[in-house]
This record gives C-alpha cells, structure tokens and sequence, in this order.
C-alpha cells in the first residue's frame, strides 16, 4: 500500500480494492513482485481485470507475461508508461488503448443544480447494466454479457466501493456517471453515460458535478479517464484537467476468453 501511495490517484484502482476487499476473495487476488528484498511492481486481479503498476519501471514484464498466461483475462489497464512496456510482450493477444487521465483541479467549475440526480439502490443495478449495453462508446471497457456487469455493480453499491448516480426521464434512465475504487481521500468517476436523444441538454455535466460533490462532501477528490475528444471539452469545462496516460489492453476477439463485443 505505502509503494502504491506514491501515486495516490494513479493507483486509485489498487488501493480502493485492496482497502474495500483485502486480499481474501475469490474474485481478487494481489501479487508483488520483488527484487533485492525491494517491491518492483504490483499486480491485482479483480474478476477479469489485471491492473499492473511499477513506480520505477523497473518490473519484470517477463515474468508478469508468465503469470498473465496462467489467468483468464480480459481487461489490464494501468498508467501508460507501464503498459506500454507490457504491450510489446503481449500484442500478439491484446490491443491497446490509450486514455487521458484528469483530476479534478478546480471544484469551483463544477455544476451549481445538480436537482433530479438520485442515487441508485441494489434494485437499479440490472437497469443500469442494461444501459451501459447500449453505449458504443463503452464496448470494450466493461463486460459484453449483461449478467457479469449487473453483479459488479449490484456489489459496488453493495460494499460501498462507489456511489452510482443517475437521471431519469418518463420512467426511463437517461443519464449516468459513477464513481469506483474509493479510498480515504480520492474515488474514480466512471460510467460517464447519456442516452443519445437525450444529449447536449447538460445531463452530462449534471451527473458528473453530483458524483464530484457527492465525494467532496465526504473529504475526497475526484478523478477520471477518457479518450473521447468532445468529451474533453466537457470535463475541462467542470475543472478537470489532464495529468498523466491511463491505457487499456484489451484481450482481441480471437483469443480465448476476448470480448465479442
């Protein structure tokens, strides 16, 4: 935890799990790697997904190749210096997908009436699932069978690793945004979502104001990953501003266990 500390909101991911799940449960595992009685990496699977960090870069990739061959997986994602040296073992089986990642500079920008944004219960997670499976913008980043994407949000609303917050119109969820991996002082903003008839009304720019305000009621700050270039715009707009490369490798749809999605 102290090695992943040295890069809080990078890590956000590693240390939410970690401090909301330890290391005993059977959709999470941890790993480090050392060298010299030094850590030089970290390794945590949390259902189909590797997040892989190095603060020195100084990892054996080689041997984290080895231990990725032995799991089934579909999703790694880290900061991009360190998946770009994993990529070059691992092109052959997974794409890449390169992010910008921002943090929440300036609160003050955010939206002042966040009215009609509520809370999602355990009994909106399938909604939620179902909606997710609608954004082309999403294929890729979350499970392509709705069952497996309706369990992990109904336990993230459950354990408290994040809030989902959402706007509905006749009936109808049209809008949404979350956070995800919470620890003491930051949570992630994800499932950034509107309908598309429903877009350029500001529901957006709503939802995500209401997460961040949600998390800076409870002493934390907010951050965030896209590679959508009208969606820049936005986030700039409500404060955000770019820091650093999250990238993605996503498993390519004819090896095992690849999204067809």
């Amino acid at each position: 935890m102290e090695y992943c500390l040295a890069e809080p909101n990078i890590n956000l991911f590693i240390l939410g799990d970690i401090g909301k799940f330890g290391f005993d449960h059977e959709f999470q595992e941890v790993w480090i790697q050392t060298a010299e009685e030094r850590i030089t990496g970290v390794i945590l699977r949390y259902h189909d997904n590797l997040l892989v960090y190095s603060k020195d870069l100084d990892m054996d990739f080689g041997e984290v190749k080895t231990l990725l061959d032995t799991l089934h997986i579909r999703i790694i994602s880290g900061k991009g210096v360190v998946m770009d040296q994993l990529h070059l073992l691992t092109a052959e089986q997974y794409t890449k997908r390169d992010m910008i990642f921002c943090e929440l500079i300036d609160p003050s920008k955010l939206a002042e009436d966040t009215g009609g944004v509520t809370i999602a219960e355990g009994s909106d997670a399938m909604e939620i699932a179902k909606l997710y499976g609608e954004i082309n913008e999403f294929a890729g980043l979350y499970a392509s069978e709705v069952e497996v994407r309706h369990s992990q949000i109904a336990n993230r609303i459950k354990s408290g690793e994040g809030i989902h917050l959402f706007i509905k119109q006749d009936g109808k969820m049209i809008s949404h945004a979350n956070s995800a991996a919470e620890t003491d002082v930051s949570g992630m903003i994800g499932g950034i979502l509107t309908v598309s008839e429903y877009r350029n009304r500001g529901l957006a720019g709503k939802v995500i104001s209401a997460v961040c305000k949600n998390l800076a009621h409870r002493g934390k700050s907010a951050c965030l990953f896209h590679d959508n270039p009208k969606a820049d715009g936005l986030f700039t707009r409500l404060g955000f501003r770019a820091t650093n490369k999250w990238t993605i490798l996503e498993k390519r749809m004819n090896q095992p266990g690849g999204s067809s999605s």
